[in-house]
């Protein structure tokens, strides 16, 4: 628990910097651009790529860590870095594919009924969405990357390499004499670039490949047992993916029923998400890139008493720290806004509006990282299908909310259902996890008395027929 504990601040540690960095980045954005229609036009030609990046390469792991231990666990790690390197090769494909599926859904984003975008934001979208189609490749391959690893315990080198990111595009902003909308397009492109550079750099110090391996390059002994293992990825993959699909579907639907408020909604959405999204990170990256690889070691091992008390001390913790840390957060949000982004194009007025909204997201920050905890628990058990499940039942209830709380609180009902979404997804995973733990420590226990007697009958007949 202490070695957990002492990876995860780590993790935390690291993760807070690059938020930091970020919101000094969003503090300069706010200051240049305000809350208005150019900003709009960038946050929307990134919704999609986000998306897919998400579904594609922030799934991985969730399939592939517990293959990945397994396998080295129980057979050797030079073929846990097989099964690795053959699931990278399959990932760049799929990538390449995504990154125009991403340019393409970015324009026809902008054409949804029903929304409110001025004609000069319809006419960029266009175009930020081909310049942004390398954005799109570049931070899937890293995600993917960084999952890989984490399976390797290179916690820090995963969770501060996207620091880049920030960076580059605060140093277009400040460096440039008039920013434009391009200047946050090439700095994101340039610190996307320089985060996969690191992350390539780790791991080759670690002698994984980067350039993955095709199966015919797979030795003859090992290809039988690795095509066994792929299968094994891609029947949790596909879950996940499908549950990523629904999931983060919700922040594509978020920001497309803010499109049909006043115009500086979705810049208010996105600014109202700065804070939570800090917690949320910080949080959600020390538990998630720590906790599945071990959770993964301990299934592997079949060692549930240790996994039963490592859950139950892990939630009292985190409910012990993340509620009073939301309320004291939320009674401060207007000063926090102001704090962060009144200057500028930034008015007092778009304070009370973000600050409102930021107010909203914050109430999510407990039952998003407690869910994380039941997320990494229910992939370790290779039972990603009821995350899928779990998924629906999100999207359903955030459409639902969204429609009752946007009609009554406007952008920040918005915000507000989001905190109800997260709820309800806590104790369905809550309750999902536990059911599939009582199931795999029974299916354990049932094997064996079987693999104990199989043994014994095997003694009794060497005996046997072994000379006296």
């Amino acid at each position: 628990m202490r070695g957990l504990l002492r990876a995860a601040f780590a993790v935390g540690g690291l993760t807070a910097a690059v938020k930091l960095v970020a919101l000094l980045k969003d503090s300069l954005v706010a200051a240049h651009f305000g809350n208005g229609a150019t900003l709009d036009a960038f946050l929307l030609a990134l919704v999609v790529p986000t998306f897919l990046i998400s579904v594609a390469a922030g799934t991985l792991p969730a399939a592939l860590t517990p293959a990945y231990i397994a396998q080295r666990e129980h057979r050797s790690t030079t073929a846990a870095r097989l099964l690795a390197g053959a699931v990278l090769q399959q990932s760049y494909r799929w990538l390449v594919l995504l990154s125009g599926v991403a340019a393409l859904a970015s324009v026809l984003l902008g054409w949804l009924p029903g929304n409110r975008l001025d004609a000069g934001t319809r006419a960029i979208l266009p175009m930020l969405a081909l310049a942004l189609a390398p954005f799109t490749l570049l931070q899937g391959v890293c995600s993917a990357w960084s999952g890989l690893l984490a399976a390797e315990g290179a916690y820090s080198a995963s969770a501060f390499a996207p620091i880049a990111q920030p960076i580059g595009v605060a140093l277009g902003i400040a460096i440039v004499p008039d920013p434009t909308v391009w200047t946050m397009v090439v700095g994101l492109l340039g610190g996307t670039l320089a985060q996969a550079a690191w992350l390539a750099w780790a791991l080759r110090q670690r002698g994984l490949s980067v350039r993955g391996i095709a199966m015919s390059h797979v030795p003859d002994a090992e290809r039988a047992a690795l095509t066994d293992a792929l299968g094994r990825v891609r029947v949790q993959y596909l879950p996940a993916v499908a549950g990523a699909i629904l999931m983060s579907a919700t922040t594509l639907v978020d920001q497309s029923m803010a499109a049909w408020l006043p115009v500086g909604s979705v810049s208010a959405l996105g600014y109202g998400t700065k804070v939570s999204s800090v917690l949320m990170t910080v949080g959600a990256m020390a538990l998630s890139t720590t906790l599945l690889p071990h959770l993964s070691a301990l299934v592997a091992r079949a060692e549930w008493t240790a996994l039963r008390e490592l859950e139950r001390r892990l939630r009292w913790l985190l409910l012990g720290t993340t509620i009073p840390v939301t309320i004291v957060l939320v009674l401060f949000s207007a000063p926090i806004v102001h704090l962060l982004f009144e200057r500028g194009a930034f008015s007092a007025a778009e304070t009370a509006t973000v600050s409102r909204v930021q107010a909203a997201y914050l109430l999510q920050v407990p039952g998003h990282l407690l869910g994380i905890l039941y997320v990494r628990l229910i992939s370790a058990l290779q039972a990603n299908r009821l995350l899928t499940i779990g998924s629906a039942i999100n999207l359903v209830v955030n459409v639902a909310l969204n429609v009752v709380f946007m009609r009554r609180y406007g952008v920040a009902g918005i915000a507000l259902s989001t905190a109800g979404v997260y709820a309800v997804s806590c104790v369905y995973l809550a309750v999902s996890a536990h059911r599939r733990l009582r199931v795999a420590e029974a299916e354990s226990l049932a094997a064996q008395p079987r693999g104990f007697a199989a043994s014994l009958a095997t003694g009794m007949e060497a005996s046997c027929v072994s000379p006296a």
